[in-house]
This record gives structure tokens, sequence and C-alpha cells, in this order.
């Protein structure tokens, strides 16, 4: 495991929303597009928008698009925007490797997407690595602790502002929604579709508040709740996280593949989360490699994704056993500096010692076996953070007279089955859509998933409230959904 990757983990999230009136902003300039140099399939383009769209005559900075045409012209249908997880995914890089969809709705729409401003290709924020990798322990331990992070935090900032400027400051949802609708007037479009995965979706939602004229369709998979409290967050997290525990640990009883079959797999685990908090866990074979308890719940986490419990249940072994596993127990590629976008959405208001330690205390008791979510181990670096949060949680207020298509599993780990059953319930024009088994983002994980939100986007037929689709079992493959945050 790499030095540092607690630290990596908080700077993990990112994108944001605003609330507030739509801002008027001149015609965009056409997109000059070229073919892109990676892949000349795809074709490639910047738009200039503002650094603030509150001040829109002002410093402007440049975003990258990317766009697959579509592949039947006579039956296209219009532009399809992938709003990229992460937050900070890079969309551009998505549409490089091929396309997000099905070979249906990649020869009916144009397939669009983008780097979000302060990512990839967008004035990407700059920031010291070692520094971002060199952050404090987050679990709980008295002021001196707490102020150490918030030093850490407040140094972290200044440092990135340095390098890259005040693009730190506008990196929100809303912000990147305003961005998208000025590709759609760069396209010519007066609507577009959408489709946005896991931090996507609050792009996706931030759009529709927005801009509800302008949403033709709307797909929210894995979704994002922006309605929750910071307290209300991370317990959910905590227990979306346990649930994914739960769920494995059952594949374990039943499946003679498992590793761990016929152990007691919670108690195999706390073992090894009490081994970890005494400094006494490390790599398979390699003490010079410890693990502490915030990096084995974050891996184990990052194994719920796909879910790759085969390989999760092999690593664990291999920990308890101390011998090498078939493949190493490692923690996800992180998107760097990405807090910057997350604290732009939320409003983490932990302001004492004694609160942070309440705050761990909750997400335990919601959590028994991983002990915290991802909110858990990223929300901690929004506190004391200099930048304005520009867009605060709140319910959306979304009014478009399109219908709007809600995917997620009931098992997922990061965006848990109740932030959709509530976004459900604050959008009226909302239809959710369940998926029966586990791991994060939905579309593509059967027939039944992929084929309804098709048809939504070719023909506007949502499926009837209530509709499930059946699990599939899990493909243990390492390579699929690698965990990225909320992005997916």
């Amino acid at each position: 495991m790499r030095r540092g990757m607690t630290s990596a983990l908080g700077v993990l999230l990112a994108a944001g929303a605003t609330l507030g009136a739509t801002v008027p902003v001149a015609a965009a300039p056409a997109l000059d597009w070229q073919p892109c140099p990676e892949n000349a399939e795809v074709q490639c383009a910047t738009l200039p928008v503002p650094l603030d769209w509150a001040n829109p005559d002002g410093e402007q900075i440049e975003v990258a698009v990317a766009r697959r045409p579509a592949t039947d012209a006579a039956q296209r249908i219009g532009s399809l925007v992938f709003m990229p997880g992460g937050p900070g995914g890079t969309g551009v890089d998505s549409l490089l490797a091929g396309s997000p969809f099905s070979p249906e709705l990649s020869s009916r729409f144009d397939i669009i997407s983008y780097d979000p401003r302060g990512f990839g290709r967008s004035n990407p924020l700059q920031c010291d690595t070692e520094l971002v990798l060199a952050g404090p322990d987050i679990l709980p331990g008295g002021p001196e602790k707490f102020e150490e992070i918030k030093r850490y935090n407040r140094e972290v900032a200044a440092d990135c502002r340095a390098r890259t400027g005040p693009v730190i400051d506008h990196m929100d949802a809303v912000s990147v929604a305003r961005d998208i609708d000025a590709f759609r007037q760069a396209l010519g479009e007066e609507q577009l579709s959408l489709y946005g995965i896991s931090y996507g979706t609050l792009v996706g939602q931030m759009y529709a508040e927005n801009f509800p004229d302008r949403v033709r369709a709307l797909v929210l998979d894995s979704v994002m709740d922006h309605s929750l409290s910071a307290g209300e967050f991370l317990v959910t997290e905590a227990e979306t996280a346990e649930d994914s525990f739960t769920e494995f640990a059952k594949w374990c009883a039943e499946d003679a593949q498992c590793a761990l079959h016929g152990e007691d797999v919670g108690a195999v685990y706390d073992e090894l989360y009490k081994r970890a908090e005494a400094g006494e866990l490390h790599a398979p074979g390699d003490p010079s490699t410890p693990i502490g308890p915030v990096q084995l719940s974050s891996s184990t986490l990052g194994a719920f994704y796909g879910p790759n419990w085969q390989q999760l249940a092999d690593q664990l072994k291999a920990l308890r056993d101390d011998r090498p596993a078939p493949t190493a127990l490692a923690l996800p590629e992180t998107i760097p500096h990405s807090v910057a976008a997350f604290c732009g959405d939320w409003n983490i208001d932990i302001d004492s010692a004694e609160q942070y330690a309440q705050e761990w205390q909750r997400q335990n008791e919601a959590a028994p076996h991983m002990r915290f979510g991802l909110g858990g181990g990223v929300a901690w670096g929004c506190i004391d953070w200099p930048s304005p949060v520009q867009n605060p949680q709140h319910v959306p207020q979304i009014r478009t007279e399109a219908p709007i298509l809600v995917l997620n599993a009931q098992h997922d780990p990061a965006t848990g089955y109740n932030w959709a059953t509530n976004v459900d319930r604050h959008i009226e024009q909302a239809t959710l859509l369940t998926y029966d088994g586990w791991g994060h983002g939905v579309y593509d994980r059967s027939e039944c998933t992929t084929s309804a939100a098709d048809r939504y986007f070719v023909d506007g037929v949502v499926p009837p409230e209530g509709t499930h689709c059946a699990a599939v079992p899990p493909t243990d493959d390492p390579t699929v959904r690698p965990y990225v945050g909320w992005g997916g």
C-alpha cells in the first residue's frame, strides 16, 4: 500500500451545485470539432466558459468536450450527455475508451461528455502531490488531532490556490451544470438528454433545477441525495457500507468459492481491524508495509463496487494468515484534489473535536464491522476548508415537463438505496427502477436495466413505478467498475 492513501481517500470527492436564478449569457460560440489525438473516432473541442458564472463577463476558462457522433445519422434523435462521476471523473477519457451506452443509443444519439472544470483537460487544479498524500490520520483523537486536520486542510487549499488560482472556488455542481448548458447552446440544441452516474447525478439534478425547460430526458444512476445534513450524510454512508458487508458475509456463508467459507466473516474482519488499530497489520509477508484501520475499511469498501467478493475473501484470508494472496489488497486509485469540488457542494459543519468524535461514534454504531462509509473517508477534508460552499445541501426544486428515471441497486456500497427512495420522493416527476442486486452503477447490469433506460431515452417511456430488475450473480472481475469515489 502506498504511503498517505488515507489522505488520498479524503481528497477523493468533487463536484457540486448552487441554487439561484439562471444567469443570462451570450450565445456560446460553435464548437470546433477535431479528431481527438488519442482516438480519431472521437471528436474533441474546447469551449470557453466563465470562471464564475455570477460574473459571466469576467475571467474565462476552457472546458474540454468530446463527442461520438450517432452511428445512424438518418435516425439521430439528438445529443445525449454523459455526466461522469467521481467527482472529477473524466468524461473525455470515457468516450475515448468507447461508448458508455448500448449500440442502440450510440446509433440514435451523439454521445457527448466533458472533463468537469478543475479536472482532466479542463483547467485542472494543481496541488503539491506530496502534500496531498501526507495527510493526517483521520480517526478522532482529541483537540490536537482536530486542529491538525484543520491546519492540513487550510494548507492544502492555500497550496492549490497558489498553483492554480481561483478555480478552486468554482468547482461545484451548479457551475458544472451551467457549463453543460453552454455546450447545449454551442451544439445548437433546444434540449438535451442527460445520463448521470453516481456523483454525476448531482450535476444532473442541478441541471434540471436550473434549466428545467432544457431537459428532454434525464437518467440518474446510483443517485446522490443532496438533501441530507452532514450528520445524516455520514450515518447513511456508514449504513450502506455495512449493508454491503452483510451481503458479502451472506455470500461467504452460502458459497464454497469464498476463501472464508465456514468461518465467521465478521469475526475475522473485526480481528483484522483490531490488529490494524494496534499497528500490527501489514501487507502479507511484508512487515514494512503497514495497513491502518482506515486503509483496511476503504479497501474493503472498494471491493463492494463490482462487487468482487471472491477476490476480497482471498485478500482478507491472506491478511489473516500472513500469506500472499492471488492479488494484493490495494486501495483504489483516487481522483487527485477533488475535495475542492466536494466541498463546494456540501456544508460539513463540524466545528469541534467533541462533535467530530461524536460523528465517528455514530458511524461506528451504524456500521459495527466497516466502522464508516465512503462519506466518512472524505468529509473530513471540508472541515475548515477556506472556499465558500457554493451549493449547500437542499431538497432539489425540479419542475421539468419531462419525466426523470432513477436507477439504484438495493445493495449499493456508496449511494444507498434510501438515498434513491428519498430522491424519488423529492422529485415529483421521478420514477425509481430498483435493481435487486449489488454494486455501484445499474445501467449495464442486465438486459432488464439497459432496456428500461434505452426505451426511456428513445421513446420517452418510463417503466411503471415500483419496477424491479432481478439481481445478476456478480462476476468477480477486478477490472469491472473500478472504485473511483461516487463515480463508479
